[in-house]
């Protein structure tokens, strides 16, 4: 008889599906563990979860909604001042009820940031009450994150600690969340984003037909979500406004998504003195590799990541890249082989890894092709999988 597993993603659900949740997704979707368990996946209620829920349930995935409260807004800060009024612990969210209605084997909790940890109170405590073993996955994290009371710390601290698996994509997610509760969690698991066997050949399809140009104006690109307090565009501008790069042929594409609309990155790149002609701001669209196909160098100067999927796509290309020094960044980029690592993330260094990655423009071909290696080796979809499964079956025993 198939185990089953109860997955909540606790992700935000509007205007984006993003690595967050492909993680979870791909997996759960996977014939090798829709042969051993039944999932039951709960997804905030939008437009987006609704299309990607008739992919889940075409897979043997049983899908229910509910109303997630980073949409209601206003509903979910006002049950924090009554929590705080209150002195309470945890706040009720409603939806975590279903724990209590069903057979389940195992919870599985996909949390986004390192600061969302603390809305897990109630679910810890139901699966507790009914002796549920729980997984949390942990796709985000914030460089310098800290809780603010000893209360928070210990209720964070009891979370992790009560959980059977942590599940890490980065290493330093891990060791952010371990220095904010001040303890080593004996139960964390380092995974990683992979891509499947279709995408690795649709990649070498782009790295083949499109090389990496050495000569002519260079075609950068920053690919991902349009948020400057996570992604650090803001960072890049600054560091591209710089004399030297007024002297040079390039252009920078952004390609992504924003819950604010695309004109505020132009506005910063006005900001910086940098000409309209050298900043596309383009849409994000599902036919991401034809955008990587038409540029050169991944540009990522993160300030909060996990391990990013446009990243290693991009790597998958045979595009290096050049990124700072947070979250799975400095697991993917090997200064001076995959790419060029910045020191920290401040501009300075941001510009200075800029500089080198410009002495290097010979040698870009080469380093796609390591890059593309890398990957190809370190990030199978199947393997990845494969090991989670295992775990999976022993902690849902």
């Amino acid at each position: 008889m198939k185990r089953s597993v109860l997955l909540f993603s606790t992700l935000s659900p509007w205007p984006f599906w993003a690595g967050s949740e492909t993680f979870w997704f791909d997996f759960v979707t996977d014939s090798r563990v829709s042969a051993e368990f039944e999932f039951h996946v709960a997804l905030a209620d939008s437009p987006v979860t609704r299309e990607k829920a008739i992919s889940l349930r075409a897979a043997g995935v049983a899908v229910s909604f509910y109303k997630h409260h980073n949409v209601e807004f206003l509903r979910r800060n006002i049950r924090r001042v009554r929590d705080r009024a209150q002195g309470a612990t945890a706040r009720t969210l409603p939806w975590y009820d279903q724990i209590l209605k069903g057979n389940w084997d195992l919870i599985w909790f996909a949390v986004d940031g390192l600061k969302n940890l603390g809305d897990l109170r109630y679910a810890v405590s139901l699966c507790e009450r009914v002796d549920i073993p729980y997984w949390i996955q942990l796709q985000h994290g914030d460089e310098n994150f800290f809780l603010t009371s000893e209360s928070e710390i210990d209720a964070y601290a009891d979370i992790c600690v009560s959980a059977r698996r942590v599940v890490f994509i980065a290493e330093r997610n891990r060791r952010s969340l371990e220095r904010a509760i001040g303890q080593r969690l004996a139960n964390a698991l380092h995974s990683q984003n992979g891509l499947t066997a279709v995408r690795v050949a649709e990649a070498a399809g782009v790295a083949e037909v499109s090389p990496i140009r050495v000569s002519g104006g260079a075609q950068f690109f920053n690919l991902g979500r349009f948020s400057p307090k996570d992604k650090g565009q803001q960072l890049l501008l600054e560091a591209l406004s710089d004399a030297k790069w007024k002297q040079r042929d390039w252009r920078l594409s952004f390609v992504g998504v924003s819950a604010f609309g695309v004109d505020y990155l132009k506005r910063l790149a006005s900001y910086f003195d940098i000409p309209e002609k050298r900043v596309d701001v383009i849409p994000f669209t599902d036919d991401i590799f034809a955008e990587i196909a038409r540029r050169d160098i991944l540009l990522m100067p993160s300030l909060a990541e996990g391990t990013p999927y446009a990243m290693i796509e991009s790597m998958a290309c045979g595009r290096p890249a050049m990124g700072t020094p947070v979250g799975g960044i400095p697991e993917l980029i090997t200064e001076g082989t995959t790419g060029w690592l910045a020191r920290t993330t401040d501009v300075a260094d941001i510009h200075e890894a800029l500089e080198r990655m410009w002495a290097d423009r010979a040698e870009w071909p080469a380093f796609g092709r390591r890059a593309r290696e890398y990957v190809i080796a370190n990030h199978n979809e199947e393997m990845l999988h494969a090991s989670l499964l295992g775990q999976l079956k022993m902690d849902a025993a």
